[in-house]
């Protein structure tokens, strides 16, 4: 069974491709900057070399159309023709009432764009996009997304409410969700593997830093919190949002000239986060560079990161009270070994101690990163997000035919 799983970013496009259930990599596809007229792409066909190019890729239906010509292109691609995959998942994003994995659907798609211009501005739309797009190109194969946030669902009801009106939270289903659900459930899978102890017996932080960053924390294979609310519009620092921030300043701003309320929103939602902190963009080597050139607005963007990660982390270690291990993953924290050593800086009294050798030599793989005698075990693991949706996928599949409207 081929099934293409593509993880739409909200500027970027991953797709792999899996012969499932064996779970072989066919292929991977990973086109960035979307927008550019000179986008990195990178792919890997079968088990041939990586290449890399720049290519024009104006908008998503051309990242599409790039992902789709490498796949079936003579005479290297992977597939005969687009007509030989059997379904095509996505990571799906927040809608009203929805979880867990479905078919792609109209009325799953409608519930997706009626969260599409507050709740979740940058990732429904093109989500619906994509998926049309694919839809129209073969409209027999099934489409079926995962939810973002299908690894929430067993929140304790005071972990996931607002202190707001209680008509607000039940007309509206206002409660606190979870963001990158499929990859802290393949880290908390992972991780289970790599210590060699079972999910149910264990507890972990696990951090998924990036362009878009969050941390959860699992206890006992269930998740009990993390740093997304309602909306993504909270928690750690992203690349371009905002995250944390008193909702006040909205009207406030708006009353000052800044512009309508949209129009403000908007501006936090593309304009705000690290970005806007340094002045610079959000690539940690970048902002490290410039911070030991003397760049203050680079050095304020990074203390600023770091302080709000360990300020969500000594959360997550009250919420579990005995943590057996933390976790780094994300393209920042799989890559950057100083803002790890900087987040677990003077941490020995909460039995967090890394080994530096350890840490400064462990780049985008899997890795202990902490000493022999850490009580709480530090792991870099790479995610996969894209597995997660593929086997979600398999089992939908073999449980339901969908229908076709």
């Amino acid at each position: 069974m081929k099934i293409l799983i593509a993880n739409v970013g909200s500027s970027s496009l991953k797709c792999q491709l899996f012969d499932m259930p064996a779970e072989t990599v066919l292929a991977k596809v990973h086109v960035e900057r979307i927008g550019s007229a000179k986008a990195p792409a990178e792919w890997t066909l079968g088990g041939g070399p990586t290449r890399k190019a720049d290519v024009s890729i104006p908008d998503y239906a051309a990242a599409m159309r790039f992902v789709l010509d490498t796949l079936t292109g003579s005479p290297t691609g992977i597939l005969p023709s687009i007509a030989d995959l059997d379904a095509v998942g996505f990571k799906a994003g927040l809608a009203k009432g929805i979880t867990g994995c479905h078919y792609m659907e109209e009325e799953i798609l409608a519930a997706l764009d009626d969260y599409n211009r507050i709740v979740a501005p940058l990732h429904n739309k093109i989500y619906v996009q994509a998926i049309r797009y694919f839809r129209n190109l073969l409209p027999h194969t099934p489409f079926i997304g995962l939810f973002e946030t299908f690894f929430c669902q067993d929140l304790h009801e005071y972990e996931a409410i607002y202190p707001i009106p209680r008509e607000w939270t039940e007309k509206y289903g206002i409660r606190k969700t979870m963001g990158h659900g499929a990859s802290h459930f393949y880290l908390n899978h992972r991780i289970a593997e790599l210590i060699r102890r079972p999910r149910e017996e264990i507890n972990i932080i696990q951090m998924h830093l990036g362009g878009s960053s969050s941390l959860a924390a699992i206890q006992r294979g269930i998740n009990r919190g993390g740093t997304v609310g309602f909306t993504t519009q909270c928690g750690l620092p992203y690349s371009n949002r905002a995250s944390d921030f008193d909702p006040c300043l909205i009207p406030f701003l708006v009353s000052r000239g800044e512009g309508t309320m949209e129009e403000v929103m908007a501006r936090l939602l593309t304009g705000g986060g690290l970005s806007a902190l340094s002045g610079m963009g959000f690539d940690m080597r970048d902002l490290q560079e410039a911070a030991d050139r003397g760049n203050e607005r680079a050095r304020l963007t990074i203390d600023f990161y770091v302080n709000q990660i360990r300020k969500y982390l000594g959360i997550g270690l009250v919420t579990l009270g005995h943590t057996d291990a933390l976790v780094f993953s994300g393209g920042t924290g799989e890559a950057s070994a100083y803002l790890r050593g900087r987040i677990l800086e003077n941490l020995e009294e909460f039995g967090i101690r890394l080994d530096e050798e350890k840490n400064n030599t462990c780049f985008r793989r899997e890795g202990r990163i902490s000493s022999d005698d850490s009580k709480i075990e530090v792991w870099v693991v790479p995610t996969n997000e894209e597995i997660v949706v593929a086997r979600e996928c398999v089992k939908l599949l073999h449980q339901t035919t969908p229908e076709r409207k």
